[in-house]
């Protein structure tokens, strides 16, 4: 999360001092949306089925808010740089075995720099992205919980694309290997604008 940190705060003065010397071209935005994951909770609660020997109920979200805060920076009339910082909500999920009850729940945040091609008011990205996928957990046996937290990080690649009119857009982003981890993908619907 350290390095995170200072890469945002190097990102905020570098783009600060960029946008003043070339304040009519590069654009900042916000973006907010929902984004979807597939925690496998049913896969969760199989094994959990098979290791106790009882059935399992479950419940788990779909998905969960995102915002995202971007710089964009033209080289050319129909190709930008973008780079930017996301952060999500938790997606969580609850499973119940008789005299026993676990939940999970995950937050990402990171990191992005892309690739930006401009048709008209289509657009298109490609890019990678560093991030850190949090997740904290619980089991709770005979009134006793037992909390467990982890946080992985690593990087990944995205692709997306959208329209942009008036400036704002609308968009879908898919971001691969959330935290580094294989599993662990996002897709990403927002609304933002550009000022």
């Amino acid at each position: 999360m350290n390095r995170i940190k200072i890469f945002l705060l190097i990102l905020v003065i570098t783009f600060t001092g960029i946008k003043n010397s070339v304040s009519d071209e590069m654009r900042m935005g916000i973006e907010g949306g929902l984004v979807y994951a597939d925690m496998r909770a049913e896969e969760t609660a199989q094994l959990l089925a098979n290791a106790s020997g009882s059935t399992v109920t479950y419940t788990y979200d779909e998905a969960t808010w995102i915002g995202r805060l971007f710089a964009d920076m033209p080289l050319s009339s129909e190709m930008s740089f973008e780079v930017g910082f996301f952060l999500t909500g938790s997606l969580d999920a609850t499973y119940t075995i008789s005299g026993a009850s676990a939940s999970e729940g995950y937050d990402a945040r990171g990191v992005d720099a892309a690739a930006v091609f401009k048709s008209d008011d289509v657009f298109f990205k490609v890019g990678m992205h560093r991030s850190e996928l949090e997740g904290v957990a619980s089991l709770t046996i005979g009134g006793t919980t037992y909390n467990v937290s982890e946080t992985i990080s690593g990087t990944g690649y995205l692709v997306g694309g959208g329209l942009e009119l008036d400036g704002s857009r609308i968009g879908l982003t898919y971001y691969s290997d959330v935290g580094g981890d294989g599993d662990s993908d996002m897709t990403m619907l927002y609304y933002g604008v550009m000022f």
